[in-house]
């Protein structure tokens, strides 16, 4: 697929899903793979909700960051 093609989609994608969304295309173990990339596992729940699993001939994987920032770690310590 060319750049020209794979920005198009990706624009495309973040007209009809939402522009909080980070987008990439990729090949996969299915083919051609539209990646929805999450910041959190809430904000990733919504996007399941909205996306097919099947999109413009791709196929859909919604990921977030599993990093959990803790409070009293960040404050220097556990109690």
């Amino acid at each position: 697929m060319s750049k020209i093609a794979t920005d198009s989609l990706r624009l495309k994608a973040a007209i009809e899903f939402g522009s909080e969304y980070m987008y990439t295309i990729r090949n996969g173990g299915h083919g051609p793979t539209l990646y929805i990339h999450a910041e959190n596992k809430e904000s990733a729940n919504k996007i399941r909700l909205k996306a097919p699993d099947s999109w413009e001939d791709l196929f859909v994987i919604v990921t977030y960051n599993t990093g959990v920032e803790d409070n009293d770690e960040s404050e220097g310590g556990f109690q």
